[in-house]
């Protein structure tokens, strides 16, 4: 993939960037790791400043911990996870220059039998590698473990070119091989068939190509590439976690998917190894990608190519719920109107929690017409926690005021009841059709899937 031209001004920039990058890097190798691990946990207290960060680890692990987690469990493990995560990192820019003797020193290992028993296959091995602990010791365990094994990684090339060279050259004299992601992956493949090790960065969202499989209880889309490479190879897989065992000290862990032997393996396989992996110490985990994000065009689509996959014996575990909430027209005759629409609503997605928001004489309707919700009085003057967003299904601005007095999150509207706040989104309404299809094309037009998604199970 050929890189864009670049400017002068941005490679002034870039190489600027690098200078300062290399000089830090400098100064932190003086430091002890128990002393440069303990100085990250105390800049930790910065995080203050990044309220938008702190809101999406506050929502990654409140989907981690379920829904009996209480405010102040969450925001206490929230702290936590930005002293770990800053700790880390400077830990992480000293272990650049440190020797692989070094290295090991700082490590313990636990289930090393598992590596042991993935190799003794001789198919070559595929690690599935989350963004956890220090992440230079993580990339440069095997080879500080077992340096007679030749190790690869598929990577994303930084956009700073003097930094992603200085980085892979690194690396690669360390022995590790470097594939650049969005390129062919018959070279990787190739190197696996070798009877090589090869490790893949996975706690990611994959979007459009991904997969849709539940990540700790949540719909998400996950990269199919381990299942392909794995069914292209037949390589065993293999999990690795890192969890902080005391300052400046890692213990790192070798994991197995759980799979029975005739079972093939898929990615719905991939993501429980990876929640088994996390688990190990979800304070060390990299929380601060929104992992579960919403597409802000077309918030009701479920991202992903394929799926929804789920594991056979999974099949009754709830889902986290994806609630909406719709301001639905407070007149029955008007109401009537919308049920096409919620029909297909609830039933698009497999986690689709539905509320609905009118008139305390809309309920008896709402009930009749057979549409799976939970349904909230405006009388009541009040509405539930942790609602994705809302939809209005009605041209009156009045109701979509009355919704928004109780209501502050992201809103879509017809453009006839639009407020002038950011929340609030004008949605596609196309008055020349009949009004039970013009809600259900305007619901369409905002991702719900249309057929629905149906679930795979493996």
């Amino acid at each position: 993939m050929k890189r864009k031209r670049t400017g002068l001004l941005k490679k002034v920039q870039w190489r600027a960037e690098c200078i300062a990058f290399l000089v830090l890097e400098r100064v932190l190798h003086l430091v002890p790791l128990a002393s440069l691990w303990r100085a990250g946990t105390a800049l930790s207290g910065l995080a203050r400043f990044l309220p938008s960060r702190r809101r999406i680890v506050r929502s990654n692990l409140r989907t981690v911990l379920g829904p009996g987690a209480s405010k102040e469990e969450i925001e206490s493990l929230t702290r936590n996870v930005f002293r770990h995560t800053a700790a880390n990192l400077l830990t992480s820019l000293k272990g650049a220059h440190m020797p692989l003797e070094e290295i090991r020193s700082a490590l313990q290992i636990e289930q090393q039998e598992v590596a042991e028993r993935a190799l003794s296959r001789k198919k070559g091995i595929l690690i599935l590698i989350p963004h956890m602990g220090n992440w230079e010791f993580l990339a440069q365990a095997m080879a500080a473990f077992r340096p007679d094994i030749k190790i690869a990684a598929v990577y994303r090339p930084l956009n700073n070119i003097y930094l992603d060279k200085v980085l892979r050259e690194r690396r690669e004299k360390n022995g590790m091989k470097l594939f650049a992601k969005l390129r062919s992956y018959h070279a990787p493949i190739r190197f696996l068939k070798d009877k090589q090790s090869l490790g893949l960065l996975v706690d990611q969202r994959a979007g459009q190509v991904g997969t849709r499989t539940p990540f700790f209880g949540r719909l998400m889309s996950m990269t199919p590439l381990p299942a392909f490479i794995q069914r292209r190879t037949g390589c065993p897989v293999i999990g690795i976690s890192m969890r902080t065992s005391a300052p400046g000290r890692w213990t790192l862990k070798f994991h197995e998917p759980s799979q029975r032997e005739d079972e093939t393996f898929t990615v719905a396989h991939m993501a429980a190894l990876i929640e088994e992996v996390i688990g190990e110490s979800v304070v060390d985990e990299f929380w601060m990608q929104d992992l579960w994000r919403i597409n802000k065009y077309r918030p009701l689509e479920l991202s992903g190519k394929t799926g929804p996959v789920r594991l056979a014996r999974d099949r009754d575990k709830p889902l986290h719920p994806f609630s909406v909430l719709v301001r639905a027209p407070d007149q029955p005759e008007r109401f009537a109107e919308t049920i096409p629409a919620l029909s297909a609503l609830a039933a698009s997605r497999p986690d689709m929690d539905l509320h609905l928001f009118a008139r305390e004489i809309i309920r008896q309707p709402a009930a009749e017409a057979g549409v799976r919700h939970a349904f909230h009085p405006l009388e009541d003057d009040r509405l539930p926690e942790f609602l994705e967003f809302a939809i209005v299904l009605t041209g009156r601005e009045l109701a979509a005021r009355e919704l928004a007095r109780l209501y502050s999150g992201p809103i879509y509207c017809p453009p006839v009841t639009a407020q002038s706040r950011h929340t609030w989104f004008p949605m596609a309404v196309d008055e020349s059709l009949p009004a039970d299809q013009r809600w259900l094309q305007t619901l369409r037009s905002l991702g719900m899937h249309d057929p629905p998604v149906e679930w795979e199970y493996v």
